[in-house]
């Protein structure tokens, strides 16, 4: 994108809101108004250099290093120019931390992979990115990743390349399933609460004689159930939704595993698929839930597994809100930059959503 329009340092300043915001980079002027509230990192992290020059912020290889993603997103976003006769002193007047602009809308046009050199020296070609290209954002997704038969290890270095969208993107061509690949996140407590108190409710009945729990037993399980979910958390993020390595090299796999979770990786600031479908929540439960029954008595199991599936519904409520939300709690900042990093720098470690627990123990965590 190229435009011929001249700006001072003092015209972009005034650009400095959420809803109208502008930065400077190499003496070129760009509007991310559209991109501020979808930053990986949080809106903050942005508005404090809107009307600024970030040029110098974006190749800090200590806190803000960013992908060639970005700077192919700020093509995107070319508005003018800064006037040849302006002095930018306005360089890095601020040194926040936080998640890398590592995000772009320019769908199919893309190249992301991580620049640990001076990112200005390599910039990616679009021609032959064009050549290359992985799935067009305009068109149903899941129809192109069945017919174009991707080798396993181009698809996996691609869906692992985030893309970002103002909108959702079409998976199925089938009105019927496009809807249930797409979960508000507020139908996560809606449909499970309702159930976890139902789940809860059947531990204490049918008396003594039935092997009923009594309110402090029922209570003590649940919270033992909340727990287990913080494990569950873990292992199903790390040896389901991540088994990159083990799968084979097949369009089969890479269409199970787009479904599963490399949409996730691939568009992971879509506001409608950041929970979890009804549909897969059953089908990954229900066996959680089985087992359970098979493992303890009956009303141990049911208040273990109603506790457990509450744990589930904080999980998914707090994902969202670590990719769509500030947070001034302190854990939940760290947690956001630590799952962000997952995203956008390293997908193979950092599998704690909620807390960094099972990565410790398990030796998969995140350096920060």
């Amino acid at each position: 994108m190229t435009t011929d329009k001249v700006y001072s340092l003092a015209e972009v300043a005034k650009h400095s809101k959420a809803d109208d915001c502008w930065v400077i980079h190499n003496q070129k002027v760009y509007n991310v108004s559209d991109f501020v509230q979808d930053h990986p990192g949080g809106e903050e992290f942005i508005l404090d250099h809107a009307g600024e020059d970030i040029t110098a912020l974006m190749k800090d290889e200590l806190e803000h290093l960013h992908s060639e993603g970005a700077y192919e997103m700020l093509d995107e976003l070319l508005v003018g120019r800064l006037e040849s006769s302006g002095n930018n002193n306005n360089k890095d007047k601020k040194t926040s931390s936080g998640a890398s602009l590592s995000a772009s809308k320019v769908g199919k046009e893309m190249i992301t992979d991580v620049n640990e050199d001076d990112p200005d020296s390599l910039r990616t070609d679009i021609q032959a990115d064009k050549k290359e290209k992985f799935l067009d954002l305009s068109q149903p997704l899941l129809y192109q990743l069945w017919k174009a038969n991707y080798p396993k290890d181009f698809y996996m270095k691609q869906v692992h390349i985030p893309r970002h969208l103002p909108h959702s993107a079409r998976v199925f061509e089938s009105d019927f399933l496009e809807v249930f690949s797409r979960t508000p996140w507020w139908l996560v407590p809606v449909l499970w609460l309702p159930v976890v108190a139902l789940i809860f409710s059947w531990s204490m009945q049918g008396g003594e004689a039935a092997g009923a729990l009594s309110r402090e037993k029922a209570g003590s399980t649940f919270v033992t159930g909340i727990f287990v979910w913080t494990l569950a958390e873990y292992s199903i993020h790390r040896f389901l939704f991540h088994v990159d390595d083990l799968l084979p090299d097949s369009t089969y796999s890479n269409v199970a595993h787009f479904l599963l979770h490399g949409i996730h990786h691939y568009l992971p600031m879509d506001r409608l698929r950041l929970v979890m479908p009804p549909v897969l929540t059953i089908l990954i439960g229900s066996p959680l839930y089985l087992l359970a029954h098979v493992l303890f008595e009956t009303h141990y199991a049911d208040a273990l597994m109603a506790g457990t599936y509450f744990g589930y519904i904080c999980y998914d409520m707090v994902h969202y809100s670590l990719h769509h939300s500030a947070h001034k709690v302190q854990h939940l900042k760290e947690m956001k930059s630590y799952h962000f990093k997952h995203h956008y720098k390293q997908a193979d470690l950092g599998y704690g959503i909620t807390s960094k627990v099972w990565d410790r123990i398990f030796g998969t965590l995140l350096e920060m």
